[in-house]
């Protein structure tokens, strides 16, 4: 492990406390249900006067007039949503006099629909957000309610047990501006895989071998033929509008929304660089065209724009993502199939991975007040949380145990009404069931991965998008037309890749790095 100095030591050890934190979290949250409503209106001994706080905070549940809250987030559409809204509504009435809509956007969709939707001011009242999907520039462009003062006040159990590191990335020129989610603070990536399909096509063995000795690229490739030879029904590599294979190979460390060019180096320097113009991306891209000319990533990948009913159904072998501990667990209970993962990268903290799951009050919300009641409830209760993620009891599942789970007779993962596999956004995770199978000594393991994490030289700044906010429209708009076709090595990066950089430095790519580079000099300087 690379040595930090004492100030990422400092970093270090303040976030190998994170984790028991968070668990202090859980733990307190499952004390007892009935403390969920109190939680709601009684703040820590640790906050201020009572007088200070609003008075619809104090206000008894049957005075407080209905009202219906719209939550957005990115996910795979489900088709009983409406059955599990029913269960957690009759529970929310009775809790905070509200009933919630979740609106669930497809992957492919939600990059564009998002904005437009906080723009329009229709019918929002919480929005996921994050480091990766516009944070920065959704608050630059006033979007996002200022929580430093309401959170406290209506959310006061979260806000008083979510660590500092997580509340500091959501924070924004010193004002509070989502409400984060509890869950890993680091992050691999990688790939996970049915074991059943690895053992037919014959390369269990080749991809054991990855658990311990991280692949490059091209190590896939032998392993890619292999399955393409044996059957053509099943995509290699999958692929979709979404998808970006050389990032997860590169990992280099985002300065603001990782989906903007203007990168540093891993563990390396404080310069900001271009990354696409790199000599790693391009090699990377070049891999990924020739992939995609042999038929290992799908050959319509930029129309595909959710590719989890090809995971679901065991139609792309190698599916690529973060692998935290026991994220195949968690997803191969969720596809019903037994996975193995391999990373590809080591164990990584930047300020974007406190910003990875965040949920935002929209500043059109006529109710951001009991917006922020119900995102307690999401966050310390253990029914509300886990409506959300698993649905309706003995209707999508049943309990086999006080946190453990299993799915309700004549129901799996095929045929479920309700699966949406988003623990992440949904609050908590710390208040989850456990699937039967799965290993509930999970938090144990995510605090090893914490503490093995190694922190972003820049680890704490926030990138304020508000001076360069038109150029980052523009970029955005250039980007999300060319790049998908070159990420999935569809077109030939030698022939494409300068045309989209050309592009992106007439929007004014140059100009937003050049003002990474001012704000991380004034931050480090500052320290």
């Amino acid at each position: 492990m690379n040595s930090i100095g004492k100030k990422g030591t400092r970093k270090r050890a303040g976030l190998a406390v994170i984790l028991m934190a968070v668990l202090a979290m859980a733990l307190a949250a499952c004390s007892t249900n009935n403390a969920v409503k109190t939680a709601v209106t009684t703040p820590p001994a640790s906050e201020t006067a009572s007088e200070e706080k609003s008075s619809e905070a104090a206000t008894p549940v049957d005075e407080l007039p209905p009202v219906e809250l719209n939550w957005y987030l990115p996910g795979t559409p489900q088709k009983d949503t409406e059955q599990m809204e029913q269960a957690l509504n009759e529970y929310l009435k009775d809790k905070i006099n509200a009933t919630i809509k979740l609106n669930l956007v497809d992957w492919g969709s939600w990059s564009d629909k998002f904005p437009v939707l906080l723009a329009s001011g229709d019918n929002v009242d919480i929005m996921f957000t994050a480091g990766w999907s516009q944070f920065a520039q959704s608050v630059a462009r006033g979007f996002f309610t200022d929580l430093t003062e309401l959170l406290p006040k209506y959310a006061p159990n979260t806000y008083a047990n979510l660590p500092k590191p997580l509340l500091n990335g959501a924070t924004v020129n010193g004002k509070l501006y989502a409400l984060p989610t509890s869950k890993e603070i680091a992050h691999t990536y990688g790939f996970g895989y049915s074991v059943e399909l690895a053992e037919k096509f014959g390369v269990a063995e080749d991809l054991q071998k990855f658990e311990t000795q991280m692949p490059k690229l091209e190590d896939l490739e032998p392993i890619l033929k292999k399955v393409k030879e044996q059957d053509s029904s099943i995509s290699p590599l999958g692929g979709s509008v979404s998808q970006d294979y050389a990032a997860i190979f590169t990992d280099f460390d985002p300065v603001g929304d990782q989906n903007i060019p203007g990168k540093l180096y891993p563990n390396s320097d404080t310069k900001v660089i271009n990354e696409l113009e790199t000599p790693e991306y391009l090699a990377l891209l070049r891999t990924v065209h020739k992939y995609y000319k042999e038929g290992y990533v799908r050959q319509d990948a930029i129309s595909v724009k959710d590719e989890s009913p090809f995971k679901k159904g065991q139609k792309i072998f190698l599916i690529s993502g973060v692998t935290k501990p026991l994220a195949n667990e968690e997803l191969g209970s969720s596809y019903g199939y037994q996975m193995k993962q391999f990373s590809v990268s080591k164990p990584f903290i930047t300020s974007n991975d406190t910003q990875g799951s965040m949920n935002a009050v929209a500043t059109t919300s006529k109710n951001p007040e009991r917006a922020l009641m119900f995102l307690e409830l999401v966050n310390s209760d253990p029914f509300v949380n886990n409506t959300l993620n698993y649905g309706v009891e003995n209707v999508h599942y049943v309990k086999k145990g006080d946190n453990v789970i299993d799915f309700a007779p004549g129901v799996d993962a095929q045929n479920t009404g309700y699966n949406p596999n988003a623990f992440w956004e949904f609050g908590n995770q710390f208040l989850n069931y456990f699937r039967v199978g799965q290993n509930t000594a999970k938090w144990e393991q995510f605090k090893a991965y914490n503490d093995s994490g190694v922190p972003s030289k820049i680890l704490g700044f926030n990138f304020d998008a508000e001076p360069v906010k038109t150029e980052i429209a523009a970029v955005i708009n250039v980007k999300n037309e060319l790049w998908p076709s070159i990420a999935t090595g569809t077109v030939d990066p030698d022939e494409n890749l300068s045309k989209l950089i050309d592009k992106l430095k007439k929007a004014g790519l140059d100009k937003i790095i050049a003002e990474k580079q001012r704000q991380i000099d004034e931050w480090l300087a500052a320290q």
